[in-house]
């Protein structure tokens, strides 16, 4: 049933502020009231070629959370054909326990790439960073600058501030030579310190070491960290906790530390490239006693806040609440970067079980921020279920929808914009000169809408570049038929849609045989080929049964666009009668104590043991009557006591074996 939508309010300026108003414009950007761009229906585009944002501040980043750098090596040409300019990896410092679960990668050890991390090593990041730049893809990394690890928590000096992991020795000697000086530690040991020194001289959200980041030996190793990173190509930097470290325009315990170290970057950075490098710091709540704009003349910032009332405003079915969504700087919006939602939300409902937002929703909330004038947003990759390190556990990026939404961000960069609702629409025009286009995001399920509030759009015809459905436009009114994403985005494009791959399993191992089931979607033309062989055509969709190792190669193209992927997939002859543990390192063995922490039947509610044996490398396992397990890996010598708890000194563990990779019967530990 198609039902009609009455536009309620039309407003001409988005809540989050804007610079001064120019001549001729209204508050928003959005021109007279009821004027049209200065062109004409023949004048505007019906080919438009995609073009990357030059400026990599200017494009919307993919957060590859957790994701090893070979991973997001093999999936930039998907990245770049979804539009997005920047990818990010997870911190590249060397983590604690050696990088065990995504937690560890923000308690590091290190001020220097790591040298034994699951993301890979200082040159598999020299070859990610070399590869992105043929896409125009920058490389962001996220750098831990406010803190070290600890032992664990609760572990405390006698003046109660966390221990200094003994790790750190290895890799920062000085720093931690130092960490309990009587004048200028390397570490805080303010933890009583009130205002602004709560903040910037203890770590608030847990029990880890603060860095005396005023220190010229913190500094020094610092900026040598970013140098390092520059040096192999990276073009920015997000910064963990960054409220959390002082400025020079604090009133209480100002330091040079952003001047000393990022400012020394860009100007480096500058030197090696002329061009300008990107930082933005995290910021999950307004710091204490001082603006923003303290950290904002010197980086970029995240905005946790403006996310909520589009959140809101979706599940409620309510764009003017949508419209409501306020920035912390409404003077500032292009200093911003905005996200649906991040790694800690994520991994913070992951472990207590709490439910997710639908990916439904995510989407059109990602339409809504990219959608604007300077939008710019951070797309979270999600990990699987286990959280896993080196996996990538989502493909949503290659949704068509993240794809439409960022080209339409790139392509309307600077344009100005008005934006309009109705009772469950929410619809931003984006136009200038010499073309416009629109985002049709409705809120409810509904997808046969009709709109009447296309206030810049001259009559005509028009085309959806989600769905590919024509749409004819007459004095601002149009009748939709939407994608079942419920958003469409309106451009002059006869069509633009790109061929999609659909597979069932990537890149993984199997016993005995796998089928494979693709499904390609806006192609005119499909093929696959097994092992280099003869290119097999299909039409739509196929199945494919593999017998042996295999590396398969999928193409589909029609009349403008063209894609290729290729996956890998590994065959384990396996031992019946045990679970199988298949590709470890044989070296594990000899630099670690190999334990199972197992749970259910035999090991009860949890319990370390060794019950397991060796076969030709395959580690084999009766788990028979037991719910999961995973594998532990202590350092060498040590023995687990208490075998009934946890033993926070494992070094480096595998994600948890239970649920279907129990059933399976064989786990792939090529990552441990």
């Amino acid at each position: 049933m198609k039902k009609k939508l009455f536009v309620f309010a039309s407003l001409l300026f988005l809540l989050v502020g804007c610079g001064p108003k120019e001549s001729g414009d209204n508050p928003g950007g959005g021109g007279d009231s009821g004027s049209k761009p200065e062109t004409s229906y023949d004048e505007l585009p019906s080919s438009y070629k995609d073009v990357m944002p030059e400026a990599n501040k200017d494009g919307s980043i993919l957060h590859c959370f957790n994701w090893s750098f070979k991973q997001i090596k093999k999936n930039l040409p998907a990245i770049a054909e979804a539009g997005f300019k920047s990818v990010q990896t997870s911190p590249i410092q060397q983590p604690k326990s050696g990088g065990a679960s995504w937690w560890a990668f923000y308690q590091p050890l290190s001020f220097s790439i790591a040298n034994n991390s699951p993301l890979g090593t200082k040159e598999d990041l020299k070859d990610l960073c070399d590869e992105a730049e043929k896409y125009g893809i920058a490389v962001i990394c996220d750098i831990v600058f406010n803190h070290l690890a600890n032992i664990s928590d609760g572990v405390l000096e006698t003046d109660k501030t966390p221990v200094v992991n003994p790790d750190v020795e290895k890799y920062e000697p000085e720093i931690y030579a130092h960490r309990n000086d009587e004048t200028n530690p390397t570490f805080h040991h303010n933890k009583g310190a009130t205002g602004m020194g709560g903040e910037t001289q203890y770590y608030e959200y847990g029990d880890l070491p603060d860095l005396n980041t005023s220190n010229e030996l913190v500094q020094e190793r610092s900026l040598a960290l970013l140098k390092e990173c520059i040096d192999v190509g990276v073009d920015g930097f997000r910064f963990d906790a960054a409220k959390h470290i002082e400025t020079s325009l604090d009133e209480e315990y100002p330091s040079s530390f952003w001047e000393n170290t990022l400012g020394e970057a860009k100007a480096y950075y500058k030197s090696k490239t002329n061009k300008d490098l990107y930082a933005y710091g995290e910021m999950l709540s307004t710091p204490k006693a001082r603006p923003l704009t303290n950290y904002t003349t010197l980086m970029d910032i995240t905005d946790d806040g403006y996310i909520s009332n589009i959140m809101s405003g979706l599940q409620t079915t309510n764009p003017e609440r949508m419209l409501q969504a306020k920035r912390k700087l409404v003077n500032e919006p292009d200093k911003l970067v905005s996200w649906v939602e991040s790694h800690d939300t994520y991994c913070e409902k992951a472990s207590s079980g709490g439910a997710q937002v639908p990916e439904a929703r995510l989407l059109k909330a990602w339409a809504a921020i990219t959608a604007i004038k300077d939008g710019r947003g951070l797309f979270f990759a999600r990990p699987d279920s286990s959280l896993s390190v080196a996996n990538v556990g989502s493909y949503t990026f290659e949704n068509p929808v993240v794809g439409a939404a960022n080209r339409f961000h790139n392509r309307f960069l600077n344009a100005e914009q008005e934006i309009t609702f109705s009772d469950t629409t929410y619809i931003v025009e984006r136009f200038n000169k010499t073309d416009l286009g629109a985002l049709i995001l409705e809120t409810t399920t509904n997808t046969d809408i009709e709109i009447s509030s296309l206030n810049k759009f001259p009559d005509g015809k028009y085309f959806d570049q989600v769905s590919g459905k024509e749409v004819e436009v007459k004095k601002g009114k149009a009748t939709l038929s939407l994608d079942k994403s419920g958003i469409a985005y309106l451009t002059k494009d006869v069509n633009s849609l790109r061929p999609t791959i659909s597979i069932n399993h990537r890149d993984t191992s199997f016993a005995n045989s796998l089928e494979l089931k693709v499904l390609v979607k806006n192609a005119s033309e499909c093929k696959y080929s097994i092992n280099g062989g003869t290119p097999v055509s299909f039409s739509g969709s196929v199945t494919i049964n593999l017998t042996e190792t295999s590396t398969v190669k999928i193409s589909a193209k029609n009349d403008q666009f063209s894609i290729e992927r290729e996956y890998q997939y590994k065959k384990y002859d396996l031992i019946d009668g045990y679970f199988n543990v298949v590709n470890l390192n044989p070296n594990l063995f000899d630099e670690y104590e190999v334990y199972l922490w197992g749970w259910g039947g035999r090991f009860d509610k949890g319990l370390w043991s060794k019950d397991y044996t060796m076969s030709n490398g395959v580690m084999l396992v009766d788990v028979t009557g037991i719910t999961g397990f995973l594998i532990g890996l202590f350092e060498k010598g040590y023995e687990v006591t208490k075998v009934t708890a946890w033993d926070n000194n494992v070094v480096k563990q595998s994600g948890d074996i239970s649920g279907d990779i129990l059933a399976s019967g064989f786990y792939d530990a090529g990552n441990l």
